[in-house]
C-alpha cells in the first residue's frame, strides 16, 4: 500500500475519466490516492505529503514538466510518474526524466505496465517496514497489503512496535490491554492472536510475522512502526 498523488487538468472530460479510471484501479490494488486540480503549471491545491505522484493533464511538455518541477521542490524523495501523450517524441519523453519525474511514458494500454512502473518507485520510496496506522487502526505491510484491526489487535500490535526487539512479555501485553496480570485471563490473548494471523492470512494469503515467544510472549519479527 502506499499514498498515491492524482494531479488531474480541469479540462478537458476526457482526461478527468482516464483519471477517474486510473484512480478507481489504484484504490481496488489498496492505495491510498488523493487527487489535486491543476490549471495549466498551476496546482489549485498545496503539495499533500504522497509515497507516488502521477501526473496526468494530457502532455508532459509544457505544464507537465512545470508541474513535476514543483513536486520535486516540495518533496525531493516522493516518486513521480509523469504521463506523456502518445504522439510526444522519445525527446520529449527525456525533458520530462530530466525535468524531474522518475518516468515519463504515455499511458500503457495494459495495466501491468503500469503496475511494474508504480512498483519499481515503491521499492525506491517506501520504507520497507510495517505501518500501524493509529488513524484508521489499520496494520499496513510495507508494499500493497492492509488490513483494518479491531482495538484489542491494535493495543497487542502497537506495544509490540513499543518495545525493544519488537517483542514483549505476557504481563506487558496484559496492561495494554488495561487489565491487572493478577486478573489476566491468558485465554483472551491467546484468541485475540490466533484471531489476527487468520484475519491477515484470509485478507492477503499470506503468514503475518508474529511469533510466539514460548513461555514468554510475542514478537513481531519484521520492522513495524505506529503512524
Amino acid at each position: 500500500m502506499a499514498y498515491m498523488l492524482l494531479i488531474e487538468e480541469t479540462q478537458p472530460a476526457k482526461l478527468q475519466k482516464s483519471s477517474h479510471e486510473l484512480r478507481k484501479m489504484l484504490e481496488r490494488q489498496g492505495h491510498k490516492v488523493g487527487c489535486v486540480m491543476a490549471d495549466g503549471d498551476a496546482l489549485l491545491t498545496p503539495v499533500k505529503h504522497c509515497d507516488i505522484a502521477i501526473i496526468n493533464v494530457g502532455s508532459a511538455s509544457g505544464a507537465g514538466y512545470a508541474l513535476t518541477r514543483q513536486l520535486r521542490a516540495a518533496q525531493a524523495g516522493m516518486g513521480i510518474l509523469l504521463l506523456a501523450a502518445s504522439q510526444e517524441s522519445a525527446g520529449a519523453r527525456v525533458g520530462g526524466l530530466e525535468n524531474g519525474a522518475d518516468f515519463c511514458e504515455p499511458m500503457p494500454e495494459r495495466p501491468e505496465l503500469l503496475n511494474a512502473y508504480i512498483d519499481a518507485l515503491l521499492h525506491r520510496v517506501v520504507p520497507a517496514t510495517w505501518r500501524l496506522d493509529s488513524t484508521s487502526r489499520t496494520l499496513r505491510a510495507p508494499r500493497h497489503d492492509a488490513v483494518e484491526i479491531n482495538a484489542r489487535e491494535f493495543a497487542l500490535l502497537r506495544t509490540l512496535a513499543d518495545s525493544a526487539r519488537h517483542a514483549a512479555d505476557r504481563s506487558t501485553i496484559a496492561q495494554a490491554f488495561g487489565v491487572e496480570w493478577m486478573n489476566f485471563d491468558e485465554r483472551v490473548l491467546e484468541k485475540t492472536v490466533s484471531r489476527l494471523r487468520r484475519k491477515w492470512r484470509d485478507n492477503t494469503m499470506c503468514d503475518l510475522p508474529l511469533r510466539t515467544v514460548h513461555g514468554v510472549g510475542y514478537c513481531f519479527t519484521e520492522a513495524i512502526q505506529v503512524h
